[in-house]
């Protein structure tokens, strides 16, 4: 009876502790204004993408015994209450989706990262098995226009056509491919944007480089590390033929920005066919 009441307490405090802990990314999460900066150190993941990446958020059961892991997610989740999506708004509003300050130049390949996997369909094929994106990006330069809303799919096209400097450089060709990659939000806002599919395909030129894509396969801290955890703007990656992220962009792009922009590709495309 006696070790029983022992284990009963210990059990009940380890608990109150326990949750105590877990609480304190709630108190904590008074979000701060965010800072437009320009980039300076390489975007992007440390592996490789390949098919059998998950990317997992969150401790697994040992994990929670674990002191500096655990210390490491209250961190995280400190983060990411932090951040909710009226915060994101706001942010959005007070940016224009301006998120970042492009980098001066690209980046080096020996110290660029990598973009993450994903696997979805694109819009030649969404009856079809998902596929691998990494697929299509290996061995070539690419563009990578990433958004999930309407806004932000419209502002990040001043990347590929700037109508202040009348150039389009929206098609793919020899030297690069244009990679438009729709981020789907959640399974109700699919279930919408699946019924417009026949009006998506009759705008869209390419159906074979337009990706449909979960946007929870890509965990919040994994979006925190490559700078698109903003829903409502757009961004802009470049990637090499090794799938490494060269140079960012995002919101709408000045003249300047545009013309920024497709100096980097030009070359890294000399880049790539040397």
């Amino acid at each position: 009876m006696y070790l029983y009441r022992s284990v009963a307490r210990f059990s009940t405090s380890s608990s109150s502790h326990f949750f105590a802990r877990f609480m304190k990314p709630i108190m904590n999460a008074a979000p701060k204004e965010h800072i437009v900066e320009q980039l300076l150190k390489p975007v992007g993941l440390r592996s490789p993408p390949n098919p059998n990446t998950v990317y997992t958020e969150g401790n697994n059961l040992m994990d929670l015994f674990d002191g500096d892991k655990t210390e490491e997610r209250i961190k995280e989740l400190e983060i990411e209450f932090s951040k909710s999506g009226m915060y994101e708004m706001s942010t959005f509003k007070k940016t224009n989706g301006k998120m970042f300050i492009s980098p001066a130049s690209y980046w080096k390949s020996e110290k660029a990262l990598y973009f993450p996997h994903l696997h979805g369909k694109p819009l030649s094929d969404t009856k079809g098995s998902e596929k691998n994106l990494e697929d299509q990006l290996k061995g070539k330069l690419s563009v990578v226009r990433v958004f999930s809303t309407q806004i932000g799919d419209n502002i990040s096209q001043s990347y590929l056509q700037n109508d202040e400097v009348n150039v389009d450089h929206s098609d793919s060709n020899e030297k690069y491919q244009i990679i438009n990659l729709h981020l789907l939000e959640n399974k109700l806002k699919t279930w919408f944007f699946k019924l417009s599919l026949g009006k998506l395909r009759s705008t869209t030129k390419d159906h074979d480089r337009y990706w449909l894509c979960d946007r929870a396969q890509i965990p919040f801290l994994i979006r925190e590390k490559l700078l698109i955890n903003n829903v409502y703007t757009g961004f802009l990656f470049v990637v090499d033929r090794n799938l490494k992220i060269r140079y960012m962009a995002s919101g709408a792009a000045s003249p300047e920005e545009f013309k920024a922009l497709w100096r980097v590709v030009d070359s890294l495309s000399r880049e790539t066919r040397a």
